[in-house]
């Protein structure tokens, strides 16, 4: 294997969130990398992009917020409550690099120079903080992961997180919705999967599934988002479903 060296920039200047979002002041991470295989034409690409707190809030909300961003989406169980971003990106690549190396060599034996395209690995991971609905002290972070081990297509998904700003804990449904909240939430997700279809030209009979709260959405000033990636409720080929319910169709449901 030959790596091809490690490529990383760090924002230099402090991003501060403002307008919709609460005043965070964050930086981005970035990193690129790639080892190639030996003795064939293939290589294994990586790349990462976080978006990380670095002030604007106390030092304890901070560090649960950094927590939180690499316990679910970059090490996850092996995240250990770390709160350096930057290093976890790190120790994130390293990791997709070494398995890459030691899976490949066994495969390298089963396929010709004509296949070795199928043996070019991609991974990727960026997170960012986006909308906010800041009446209720709340933040939206989302994380996008994407990767390619060979076959007719990659897969890709997001994950989204909310922040409660004056904790860092993250919202969950239960702490934002009353208790037996979920078939009138429900109901509400069927209906704006009716709208999002006709606006897409989308044909109901591909879904295979009915929206119902997964526990991955953001909120907005305009109200709450679920999200739905590939194969949950729908095939491949519709991608990632968004639906948004306002606050005040939820308000019957909220705490």
């Amino acid at each position: 294997m030959k790596n091809k060296g490690l490529y990383l920039a760090a924002a230099a200047a402090v991003l501060v969130l403002a307008g919709c979002k609460h005043e965070l002041q964050t930086r981005t991470f970035e990193l690129e990398d790639s080892v190639d295989a030996e003795n064939f034409d293939a290589s294994c690409n990586v790349s990462c992009s976080f978006e990380y707190v670095t002030g604007g809030v106390s030092q304890e909300v901070m560090d649960k917020i950094n927590a939180s961003i690499i316990a679910n989406h970059l090490l996850f169980d092996d995240a250990d409550g770390a709160t350096d971003v930057p290093a976890a990106c790190k120790q994130w690549a390293a990791s997709m690099l070494n398995g890459y190396s030691g899976e490949i060599e066994g495969f390298a034996s089963d396929y010709d120079e004509n296949d070795s395209w199928m043996l070019s690995f991609e991974y990727g991971r960026t997170g960012q903080f986006g909308d906010a609905c800041k009446s209720r002290h709340l933040q939206t972070y989302t994380a996008a992961g994407n990767s390619y081990t060979g076959g007719a297509h990659g897969m890709y998904g997001i994950g989204v997180d909310v922040f409660d700003m004056s904790t860092g804990e993250i919202v969950r449904e239960e702490d934002l919705f009353a208790e037996g909240y979920e078939e009138g939430v429900a109901a509400l997700l069927a209906t704006s999967l009716e709208k999002y279809l006709a606006e897409a030209e989308e044909d109901a009979d591909m879904m295979f599934g009915e929206p119902v709260p997964n526990g991955n959405f953001g909120v907005s000033e305009e109200g709450v988002t679920w999200t739905f990636n590939p194969y949950e409720i729908a095939p491949y080929a519709l991608g990632i479903i968004d639906l948004t319910v306002s606050w005040a169709d939820l308000k019957p449901y909220l705490k």
